[in-house]
């Protein structure tokens, strides 16, 4: 690696979490019920696919063995506690990195004893192949992980892209220069405008491959999803909560009223978990997990906290507490003017 080559608060934390994982030798997984208390698991190997490549790590008592990834390729050992070190400098270059993207001089140094070229990994879910000792079975197990860093900003859960933009058609009538307005306002008072004015947004589009993914979760989630965006720019608030509060008043896809929020926080969860352990809005998606132990949280402080997928309630309901629906640039997607009586918005989650 080039020490001009710079990357974002996010894909540094990608190297973050792999450092602290070799340095601890242990996750701290989350439960949830009675027993609450974070368990620590201990961390028996690590590996990390980069460029189509595994890079492989075994975790001793005291020293991390580096695997040969080719025939031509030669191990070695680095010890616990200079990672330890490198991980607590790596931290406090993130925290002061400036802007979008910026360069870690340091992050060479910290690579080369890795026997890494980049910090970043493969652009699946699963950022780490992990290998754990798991205490509920008394043995060994792999699992893939997706890492969310929340150093210097929020991480999106499901990041915004043309794909994701929804197209609605107005309902009723609008003169031009009504229309001409509307475009003047931001998102948020321009749907509440329209809603004033008596006129629905009705979901007319929503990308092909998107739509189908989304039906892999349920039938109805490409609408739900449609109408998840229109009811987080109708009022106060964006989270999963305030967002349920408006769709049981609605009730869109007209649920028994018996059990209208029930069911609604339910497929809300649905598709959290999908988007967090697989599915990605422009690929083929069959249903199944990649990141099959779940996401590992990169605090603030730079703590790693583990939301394991075998507690299946304890990640459904952290991602529901923790998430939100945010709105991303106007301009560069593309989306947010009324034209031809359509409008166009767009689906981000964001994690808080």
């Amino acid at each position: 690696m080039q020490l001009s080559d710079r990357k974002n608060r996010g894909e540094w934390s990608e190297l973050y979490a792999l450092l602290h994982l070799l340095s601890t030798g242990a996750i701290q997984v989350t439960t949830s019920g009675s027993d609450s208390a974070n368990s620590v698991w201990p961390v028996v190997f690590i590996s990390r696919k980069i460029d189509g490549v595994l890079h492989d790590f075994r975790v001793g008592e005291f020293d991390i063995e580096v695997l040969p990834n080719s025939e031509h390729a030669v191990g070695t050992k680095v010890s616990r506690q200079l990672l330890t070190s490198q991980r607590d400098l790596l931290l406090s270059e993130i925290k002061k990195g400036k802007g979008r993207a910026f360069a870690i001089s340091e992050s060479k140094q910290i690579m080369d004893s890795l026997g890494l070229n980049k910090a970043t990994g493969t652009t699946e879910k699963s950022d780490l192949i992990i290998t754990i000792y798991d205490p509920r079975i008394n043995r060994e197990s792999e699992q893939g992980f997706s890492i969310k860093s929340f150093i210097g900003g929020r991480p999106t859960l499901l990041n915004a892209s043309g794909v994701t933009n929804i197209e609605y058609a107005i309902q009723g009538m609008l003169t031009s220069k009504e229309i001409q307005e509307l475009n003047k306002l931001g998102l948020k008072e321009m749907v509440i405008t329209l809603q004033k004015m008596g006129h629905s947004l009705i979901p007319t589009r929503v990308d092909s491959r998107f739509a189908e993914n989304l039906k892999m979760i349920d039938n109805q989630m490409d609408q739900l999803v449609a109408q998840i965006v229109v009811a987080s720019l109708q009022g106060q608030g964006r989270s999963m909560h305030d967002i349920v509060d408006r769709l049981e008043i609605s009730n869109p896809l007209n649920y028994s009223t018996k059990n209208c929020r029930v069911r609604y926080i339910h497929k809300i969860k649905d598709l959290l978990e999908a988007v967090s352990l697989g599915m990605r809005p422009s690929e083929p998606w069959e249903g199944e997990s990649e990141a099959k132990g779940g996401n590992l949280i990169v605090t603030s402080n730079g703590g790693l906290l583990c939301h394991h997928s075998f507690d299946k309630d304890s990640l459904r309901n952290y991602l529901f507490d923790h998430t939100y629906i945010d709105t991303p640039s106007r301009k560069r997607y593309k989306f947010g003017k009324i034209t031809d009586g359509l409008l166009s918005l767009n689906f981000q989650i964001r994690m808080s």
